[in-house]
């Protein structure tokens, strides 16, 4: 199966099995996407499950649909971001994660839980950011976008993506700075 046939299944038939394959096509994904957004695994495992479940009940609604995680993505995104609207945080819980993740890595603990303060900064300085920043470092650094892939995925020019990221980055450089200075 492909990724046009199994759209036409769903499509006309609300068919389980095309659906399930464009999941585990593009689960992990949806997961370091939703992970950005969410700060943890936990809460981007369940804005996954949800989102997955709402594309499922809104597909039969589409007339055509040429490519499912563009689309897919903006459900995913809003699902997120009325997630964090709510909870108004997007870092809850990193830490402990991280700390868990670390002693069961190979590399030596001091080292894994090094690298474990740092993954959580990052998220803490994601999550201080506007909601175009965040999305646009997350689509780059985390999944490796290209500009192109970005401009489709977001809906904007590939000028507007390099501008974007041009000043999210700057903000982000500034967030940390600021990050450091009150610890």
């Amino acid at each position: 199966m492909n990724e046009t046939k199994a759209i036409k299944l769903c499509l006309d038939r609300r068919d389980a099995a095309g659906f399930e394959y464009l999941v585990k096509h593009y689960r992990q994904q949806a997961m370091r996407h939703a992970w950005g957004w969410m700060g943890n695994r936990e809460d981007a495992a369940d804005a996954c499950q949800d989102a997955f479940r709402k594309a499922f009940q809104a597909m039969p609604r589409l007339a055509e649909l040429e490519r499912f995680y563009p689309w897919f993505y903006s459900i995913l995104r809003n699902h997120c971001l009325n997630l964090l609207s709510r909870k108004r945080t997007a870092v809850r819980g990193a830490e402990q994660l991280k700390v868990e993740e670390a002693l069961q890595d190979s590399i030596a603990p001091q080292q894994s839980l090094e690298r474990a303060e740092e993954e959580a900064e990052v998220h803490a300085a994601l999550g201080r950011l506007k909601t175009e920043f965040r999305e646009i470092l997350v689509l780059k650094y985390f999944s490796e976008y290209s500009y192109e892939e970005i401009s489709q995925v977001v809906g904007i020019s590939r000028g507007t993506v390099m501008s974007r990221l041009y000043y999210a980055r700057k903000a982000f450089k500034r967030e940390l700075e600021t990050m450091e200075g009150e610890s």
